[in-house]
Formats: C-alpha cells, structure tokens, sequence
C-alpha cells in the first residue's frame, strides 16, 4: 500500500479549494487552548518512532479523505513513521467494525455510532470493541431538520413533536438506511413512540435518497419535513432555504436530553441567520466526527498524534475552515466522543497540556 505522501500528491487543487474557504483574519488568543503556529505546521524536535499507522477513511475526493491525507502528512513529517490513509471506511455507522482483525488502527468516527456499537452494535451486527477515542469533535455536524411553511400553515403546528404527537401525515425526507440521518429520524420516532408504519398509516411517509432528490422533492411539495445529518454548510440545506419556505426546527428540550443523555449526542449550537429566514439560534442534538484508534496502538504513538494534532490546530483550520470546532481544550470531554473512554495516549497528553485533571 501507498503511503499518505503519494497520495496527497493528486490532492494540490483541492487543498486549494479548502485554503480558499478557511476563515481568515487574526483572532485573540485563547489561553485554554494548546500553543500554535497559525501560518504552519509547529516545529519541534523530530521524532523517530517508525510507526506504521492504518487510517481507515471515506472514498477519495471526499472532505474526510483530504482531511485524513493532510493529517497523516502531517505526522508523518513529524517522525510518527508511515501512516496510511486508504479510503476503506464504510461511514459513521459501520466504522467501528474496521477494527476487528485489524482492519485500520485508525478511523474517523461519529461519536455515537461509536458507542452503539460497543453496547448494542449496529446496521443489525452484533456488538463490537477494540478501539478507545483518541480526540473529540473535529466538526459541527447536527440534526439540521426543517418543516415547510406549507405544512406548517395547513396544520397549525411548528415543531416536529407536535406533528408526531398529532398523527399528521407528515412526509419526511432523510437519507437511506444506514445513513446518520435515517438512523437520527428512526431514533426520534422511537422516542415520540411512534413507527414507521404508524407515520404510513396516518397518510404520511418516509422517503429516503440522496440529498438533491430530496431537495427537490420539498421544491415540489412533495416532502413535507426532511432531516439531514450535517453542518450548516450543507449545500443542499442552503439550496432548499433559497428556494423553499421553510422553518428551521428547535427541538424540545426533552427531546435534546434524550438524544444526549440516552444516546450519545452532543448539542451543537447553529448561530442566527445560518440559513435564509432562520433568524434565531438553535441547538440541535449532533454526533461530530472524531478519531478512534485501536485499544491496543502503542501509547507513545497515540500520545504524539494526538500533541501534534492539537498544536496544529489552528494551522489545520486555516487549510479546512470545517475544522473550526476542534478545541483541544475540549476535544477529550464525555459528550464530545460519544461517551467512549479515551486511549492511555490521548489521556496522557490532554492532561500534560493542562486541559483534563
């Protein structure tokens, strides 16, 4: 297999792109935060730990390859050794299963699915382990869901409990099973008590596609409530609140609280003005990526990545402005990966930097 130095080759005019869309102008330091280089990578004696590193992530071209690719650059121009990044990862849902025969010592990976699949498993497998959380909250994704104006204005009602708790026929849009979204819209029915054959038999639906099917089909008034697991720079939620009169939803407080307490979320906070016509903010429950890595990695290696890492941080954010959220201060914190227990690595550097007692 390829090292991550050959193939970051071909990733010139994407990182381009990304450099483009990072946010620029200076900020105030935060003292919370670990010591930075904002133009470049820190320089520090080189290590030499000749380490060979698996990063299991998404197909290529996509926002976690290029992200993987320049972290993996990143430590191994530090002495980590080699670190491979292959785009093997099936997605949130079944990542944790890359680390069973030793498939990736490494992955990105929401932090509940995590979770799930140590208690209970998921997409129907049973229960699996071998890996601990390394760091937390790499970016802002949450449950961004939206009722039309539409539905709204025939129905007299402006959250989706409402809606539920009223048997309407809503029709709901997410992506396929499998998806964090499909899995998010399952998980809130459970919690309202409801089916999916309920919702049919109310005369609702739930359609499931891609995102720019789903998109036109609410352009078309054909779904009446959709849900999609992602950040607020989400093309297809930006094209819809162009196009669409539609309401951005606040869930209920206790809904929040289920999906934090009960399922592993975290609240993500989404400023006003994020879409057209959302005017006030919103905290939505969200499992952000984070990096997993096997139990067993060696400590040392676990405890380099991870210092690099959050003394690059601001660097890392002028290439990929999506990494905005990454806080070292924080990224160790129970609710921001998914309630998992942290690798001896990351522990020891997250307390040696003074962020975790």
């Amino acid at each position: 297999m390829l090292s991550v130095r050959k193939k970051v080759l071909g990733l010139g005019l994407a990182m381009v792109m990304a450099i483009g869309m990072a946010a620029c102008g200076s900020k105030t330091p935060d003292p919370t935060q670990a010591p930075t280089t904002p133009g470049a990578p820190t320089t520090a004696p080189k290590l030499d730990l000749k380490a060979n590193v698996l990063f299991a992530t998404f197909e290529v071209g996509t926002s976690n390859y290029n992200i993987s690719a320049e972290f993996g650059k990143l430590w191994e121009d530090n002495g980590i050794g080699t670190v491979d990044v292959q785009p093997i990862s099936p997605g949130g849902m079944g990542a944790p299963y890359l680390f069973q025969g030793g498939k990736a010592d490494m992955a990105f990976i929401n932090g509940a699915p995590a979770r799930w699949a140590m208690e209970t498993g998921t997409l129907g497998k049973a229960p699996t382990d071998g890996y601990l959380a390394m760091v937390g909250e790499l970016s802002a994704v949450s449950a961004v869901n939206f009722l039309t104006k539409a539905f709204i204005d025939k129905y007299k009602v402006d959250t989706i409990e409402e809606a539920i708790r009223q048997k309407l026929p809503v029709r709901i849009g997410c992506s396929p099973i499998g998806s964090m979204d499909n899995e998010v819209v399952m998980i809130l029915l459970d919690y309202l008590k409801v089916t999916e054959a309920d919702i049919k038999s109310w005369g609702g639906d739930i359609v499931r596609g891609g995102g720019s099917d789903l998109a036109a089909m609410v352009k078309d008034g054909k779904l009446d409530y959709m849900l999609d697991h992602t950040s607020v720079n989400s093309s297809t939620m930006q094209e819809v609140a162009m196009s669409v009169d539609v309401k951005f939803l606040q869930w209920e407080d206790a809904t929040i609280e289920y999906f934090v307490k009960e399922k592993g979320f975290q609240r993500v906070n989404i400023a006003p003005n994020s879409w057209k016509g959302q005017t006030e903010a919103i905290v939505n429950a969200g499992t952000p990526d984070c990096l997993f890595v096997r139990e067993d990695l060696d400590e040392e290696v676990v405890y380099q990545m991870t210092k690099i890492l959050c003394e690059n941080r601001d660097y890392l954010v002028k290439v990929f402005a999506s990494l905005e959220p990454f806080n070292p201060a924080t990224a160790w914190e129970s609710e921001r990966i998914g309630g998992v227990k942290l690798h001896p690595g990351a522990e020891r550097y997250f307390k040696e930097a003074g962020f975790m007692k």
